[in-house]
């Protein structure tokens, strides 16, 4: 028996290109409900929420990848207090980040929340993620001309 037979699966090297040791990304969500959200009947947003959950899992290859951490928590929004989730996202397929990027842009999301997302990978949101995420940090445009650069 040669001890340095190729096909010995304890070689470190037969590994290496391997999927699995690429490392998943982290992404982390907010959803803050809009009015026209409370305008649904409790049927109507289970139904939507269903719809969007299941869309979601249908991306989801691995066993551990999804929502793997949750908060839910109130906020003042506009005079009124509402209840905001944040979600912590554990993505380690290009499917599941595309199914998830998809579902944030539906117009009925957006009619219904108002979300922000950051993470990625080493906390480099891809350009869109990342762009959508600062655009909630764009002020009204008041005060502009005090502003210093």
């Amino acid at each position: 028996m040669d001890p340095q037979d190729p096909l010995d699966p304890l070689d470190p090297l037969e590994d290496a290109d391997d999927e699995e040791d690429i490392p998943p990304q982290f992404y982390m969500t907010t959803f803050i409900p809009k009015p026209a959200w409370y305008d649904l009947g409790t049927d109507e947003a289970k139904a939507f929420l269903q719809n969007r959950v299941a869309q979601l899992n249908e991306a989801f290859i691995d066993e551990d990848e999804g929502v793997i951490w949750a908060y839910r928590y109130h906020v003042m929004e506009r005079a009124h207090e509402v209840d905001a989730v944040v979600l912590l996202w554990m993505i380690n397929s290009d499917e599941a980040l595309e199914q998830l990027e998809s579902t944030l842009r539906r117009s009925d999301v957006n009619d219904y929340f108002d979300w922000s997302v950051i993470g990625g990978p080493q906390n480099n949101a891809p350009q869109d993620i990342l762009g959508a995420f600062l655009g909630t940090l764009v002020p009204d445009g008041e005060g502009d001309e005090n502003s210093e650069s």
